[in-house]
């Protein structure tokens, strides 16, 4: 499967950011191959396993490191290190590092000045989203003295405080509880009603697919797979290669199936039919005839195969 070059959340909207044919290398290793795509505002998941090159892409994404080839772009032809992009990128990297004996007031502000935001400006900014993530008692304690679900929040604050046009957050609920993650999950949404692009990157595949309206896949390096949620879930179930019939008589329909689409495995297990053919479109179609040919009930027809799990399976021998 070609990858796509485009994933357009509001296809009107000025491009936020651009790969074009960008590769990154690390000595003699690919972290990055020859990807090419624009995301305009909306919020997008970005998946894939670990290895897949999405801190690459991040890290790229956020201007922290230069490709190899190929060219990224900010705000419809900004490059890197222009003074206009100084707060409008926001880069939430995954892991603990925080100096322990800044506060969080510190932090914040701090790096919201270095952003070239007037001093007064990121105090006032800096205070009002360290309250609405529940830090009013920590505002002036060092982040040694802090939980790591605390940290975590302050982290999120540094980049929600910007006006940024593009927040790129890697594992951002990460060590948060219920709440808060609802919380960080609002702010996102908020962003993206002001005209930011917000790009997730989690390994947890439903959290993603909840908050998300589009999809960037990566596998190996490589872009296998980018669009709407309604596209890839079309993406998802032309590839699903197997039905799972509930039904009395499996034996039975089996047997008819067999005459009727181009079946290449049968089994029952559990009391239901699974049945794998090498053109699943024909086996939907044919299963209703051979349901009304023997008189059969059918409880429940489910397919496997059409998840994202069995998707980057699927794509996975597609890139090697």
């Amino acid at each position: 499967m070609a990858a796509p070059a485009i994933a357009s959340p509001l296809p009107d909207a000025a491009t936020t950011l651009s790969f074009q044919r960008v590769s990154k290398q690390f000595g003699a290793r690919a972290a990055l191959l020859d990807v090419t795509l624009d995301l305009r505002p909306g919020l997008v998941g970005l998946l894939g396993p670990n290895g897949a090159g999405k801190t690459t892409w991040l890290r790229l994404a956020a201007g922290l490191t230069t490709p190899s080839s190929g060219q990224v772009t900010w705000l419809d032809g900004l490059r890197r290190r222009e003074p206009r992009l100084d707060n409008r990128i926001a880069y939430v990297s995954d892991g603990d590092s925080l100096p322990r004996a800044t506060s969080p007031m510190g932090l914040c502000t701090e790096l919201l000045r270095c952003s070239g935001l007037p001093a007064s400006e990121a105090e006032d900014r800096s205070h009002s989203v360290l309250l609405r993530l529940g830090l009013e008692s920590q505002l002036e304690a060092p982040l040694g003295t802090l939980s790591r679900g605390q940290r975590q929040r302050v982290k999120l604050a540094q980049a929600f405080a910007l006006p940024a046009s593009l927040l790129l957050l890697d594992e951002p609920l990460n060590a948060l509880d219920p709440i808060w993650r609802m919380e960080v999950a609002a702010l996102m949404q908020e962003a993206v009603a002001a005209g930011a692009c917000v790009v997730l990157s989690s390994h947890i595949l439903e959290e993603v697919q909840a908050l998300s309206t589009w999809l960037v896949l990566l596998f190996r390096g490589r872009l296998v797979a980018a669009g709407s949620q309604g596209e890839i879930h079309d993406l998802l179930h032309n590839r699903a290669n197997a039905l799972r019939i509930r039904c009395p008589e499996p034996r039975l329909l089996a047997r008819e199936l067999l005459s009727r689409a181009p079946v290449s495995a049968l089994r029952i297990e559990d009391g239901e039919l699974c049945v794998n053919a090498t053109d699943i479109g024909a086996l939907y179609r044919a299963l209703p005839a051979a349901v009304v040919a023997i008189g059969a009930r059918i409880d429940q027809v489910t397919t496997d195969g059409d998840d994202l799990v069995s998707l980057f399976k699927a794509l996975s021998a597609e890139v090697r």
